[in-house]
């Protein structure tokens, strides 16, 4: 073959050799524009899916299996009472602080209560997270519902086994996550939207990623440019677009407004022409898995306006039914009063009750009063009680008396000792008293129910 044909030939097949390499590359770099919308096309089948099961079968939950496996999410506890949160575990992945490193290859295997050392000897006990500890150390894009909040907006919406409720606000996922917990059963479901895609996206790891994605089945996570309003016109079969549709500071589409303009008449900022356009890309939604006349026992809104979108969503709430709003201050439950008033629907939706949760967290521990130890145990510090340390801790002590000679100080470290187990009961004290870090004002809580039947 001429040496003009060879390169030819030769550069034609580098060329298709890299062909797959190239389109990996570039599908990698376009996929964050696909974000917005959410096509079905590549949906697998049912039978695909019962063979991307057989290929990858559910994991096993740790309450069947609590050893530590790659892809969990752990506690870390030291002696002095410090949890930080680690995971998702990796290979050859490792968490660096200021005691030392610890390898993620340490934990595969173990069991809760194991005790691992970093490099520098330090000790840490491991644990798996409690749903409240998981909620306030992950990674998040948007303000946490704490447990105080979170528990008690559980106990409004009158939860069960089985339920189905719609959430609108869904953040970090931590208010799913206390929801779907608390209705995970047999037919339970769980609709939760929200505006910003990348919040959605965050709150869907999170949640796979708590107890090896436990309460993952039954939730399904919408997200939609035009906010709650257009998921709820996808649910009764209507487009999510309209030629004229523009966008409120609410995130609520206005349809029949001019372009570049809300229903007010008022200028539109940047930031809502930009999600005109995206509304205007012809967004796609996941189909509706609920039939026509569908119903939710329990409606949770954590959104800017809940107002708004009260009419809406009377028709999706059974009677007698509760909803809950999360609102951050008592302004905007008066306008809240106000507009139910002004509207004649107190008829049809009724205030319950606005609550206001306070946690005020105390912490009690022994102490060894120092009168009463009368030189029996050292118990060190300058006051007149001090803490004890955990049972099996020592403190060496030093002699007040620096004449005294070595062999009398070698045997105080063995009977100079602040474990609890060496002190008197009789000259054990307790402080109780609360933490110098209370939570503090987070919102209030707002219970709503449907007081009117259906017609």
């Amino acid at each position: 073959m001429p040496p003009l044909l060879t390169r030819c030939a030769s550069s034609a097949a580098a060329a298709a050799s890299s062909a797959p390499r190239f389109s990996a590359i570039l599908g990698r770099s376009l996929r964050p524009l696909s974000t917005a919308t959410f096509s079905t096309s590549d949906s697998p089948t049912q039978p695909q899916q019962e063979q991307l099961q057989e290929q990858h079968p559910a994991p096993v939950l740790p309450n069947v299996d609590p050893r530590f496996r790659y892809g969990d999410v752990l506690i870390l506890n030291d002696n002095k009472g410090d949890r930080r949160l680690v995971g998702p575990l990796r290979p050859g992945m490792a968490r660096d602080n200021n005691l030392g490193r610890l390898q993620h290859d340490q934990f595969i295997g173990l069991s809760p209560l194991s005790t691992v050392k970093t490099h520098r000897g330090h000790k840490y006990t491991l644990h798996w997270p409690t749903l409240d500890e998981y909620c306030t150390t992950v990674k998040r894009q948007a303000s946490i519902m704490y447990p105080k909040d979170a528990t008690t907006a559980v106990h409004l919406l009158d939860l069960f086994p089985g339920a189905h409720v719609l959430e609108a606000g869904t953040g970090n996922g931590s208010m799913t996550l206390y929801i779907q917990r608390a209705i995970q059963g047999p037919g339970s479901h769980l609709d939760t939207v929200d505006i910003r895609n990348e919040h959605s996206l965050q709150a869907e790891q999170n949640v796979e990623r708590f107890w090896r994605g436990m309460y993952r089945p039954g939730i399904l996570f919408w997200r939609s440019v035009g906010g709650l309003q257009a998921v709820l016109r996808h649910f009764k079969g209507a487009s999510t677009t309209t030629a004229a549709s523009t966008t409120t500071t609410a995130g609520v589409v206005d349809e029949g407004a001019e372009p570049g303009y809300d229903s007010h008449g008022r200028p539109l900022s940047a930031l809502e022409m930009r999600r005109q356009r995206l509304v205007a890309s012809k967004e796609v939604l996941p189909p509706n898995p609920h039939p026509p006349g569908h119903q939710y026992d329990a409606i949770s809104l954590d959104l800017p306006d809940c107002k708004s979108v009260l009419l809406d969503l009377l028709p999706l709430l059974k009677p007698d039914r509760p909803m809950c709003l999360y609102i951050v201050n008592m302004s905007q439950i008066l306008e809240l009063a106000q507009w139910i008033r002004r509207h004649n629907i107190g008829s049809q939706l009724a205030i319950e009750r606005v609550l206001e949760v306070d946690w005020e967290e105390w912490s009690v521990k022994s102490a060894a009063v120092r009168s009463k130890v009368r030189g029996r145990v050292h118990v060190g510090g300058l006051g007149k009680v001090s803490l004890l340390q955990q049972p099996g801790t020592s403190a060496t002590a030093t002699s007040d008396n620096s004449g005294k000679d070595s062999e009398h100080q070698e045997g105080a470290k063995d009977t100079f000792t602040t474990a609890a187990d060496n002190i008197p009961d009789d000259a054990v004290g307790w402080i109780c008293r609360p933490l110098h870090m209370p939570v503090g004002h987070t919102g209030f809580l707002v219970q709503l129910r449907k007081t009117s039947q259906d017609p």
